[in-house]
């Protein structure tokens, strides 16, 4: 039975311990320089903000994305397109190395933003593969005992729309966070949440005005501890993407942010119904 999303915005931050977006220590990986470009995670890029590598809980494996020029499928003049494409590296004897080029949509399609499982057995991504919604969905596809990959099943209107969703991050084993484009929200990118089961899926809740803003804002990470909730997003000057701390408290300090529960975001994240995931996307 699919858990539902339940309780505040207060409880979600007792799920989030250990999330990263936040750019990581860079990671040497073996006999691979010519593959590995940007792995590390980067707030401030030509492309945006870029997500860090994803790890498995054991540390043993690792999934992240890289772009590359490519020529299209049709026209002999066409102007090369970047494609983006999501790998896999191990970690063996304590190096990472065997770099692997996940085949998780059709050639010239884009995949990238990869996010796996807690348990490692589902790989969250986001596609623009024929099939999608809009511009880029989120994907997912389950992971097999021996590495390889599942078909790709589109998440479904209850999560995509004709514009971008990006950046998913998932957590808890069901918790499923991503950013979209494609509905009435704060402006730019606004950051939402799901619950995913295996075959099932919560209605999205936009995490509100406390967390989004008028600009793009692509990830959270929220410490427990400190009582804080750090969001990746470009509503720095200049639109420069920058982590900006938001407190959980009743009164502000270091100059932060102070985020209330918002009764409405209580009553969407308290919803009980439940969709089915979408039929099988690509498969080849």
């Amino acid at each position: 039975m699919i858990r539902t999303l339940t309780y505040s915005l207060t409880l979600i931050i007792g799920f989030f311990q250990t999330a990263q977006i936040a750019a990581q220590k860079p990671i040497e990986f073996e006999n691979s320089k010519e593959v590995i470009k940007n792995y590390s995670g980067s707030l401030s890029t030509l492309e945006g903000y870029i997500p860090s590598i994803s790890v498995t809980k054991d540390g043993k494996t690792a999934y992240f994305s890289q772009s590359s020029e490519q020529k299209p499928l049709y026209g002999v003049f066409s102007k090369k397109e970047q494609i983006h494409e999501v790998y896999r590296a191990e970690k063996i004897n304590g190096k990472w190395s065997n770099v692997t080029k996940l085949k998780v949509c059709p050639k010239y399609a884009s995949a990238k933003h990869p996010t796996v499982s807690e348990d490692g057995k589902r790989l969250f991504f986001a596609s623009n593969m024929k099939g999608s919604y809009g511009k880029y969905d989120i994907y997912v596809a389950d992971i097999n005992a021996n590495g390889s990959l599942g078909v790709s099943k589109n998440l479904g209107p209850k999560v995509n729309t004709k514009d971008d969703e990006l950046y998913p991050n998932i957590y808890n084993g069901t918790l499923l966070f991503f950013a979209s484009e494609g509905r009435d929200g704060f402006g730019g990118l606004d950051l939402y949440a799901t619950q995913v089961t295996q075959n099932s899926l919560t209605s999205s809740v936009n995490l509100g005005s406390h967390i989004n803003s008028s600009r793009d804002d692509y990830a959270i990470q929220l410490d427990t501890k400190k009582g804080e909730s750090y969001v990746v997003s470009n509503r720095g000057a200049n639109h420069t993407i920058e982590k900006v701390t938001i407190a959980y408290r009743k009164k502000s300090m270091d100059n932060t942010m102070v985020a209330y529960n918002d009764e409405n975001l209580e009553t969407a994240l308290e919803a009980e119904t439940s969709n089915e995931i979408t039929s099988t996307s690509f498969d080849e």
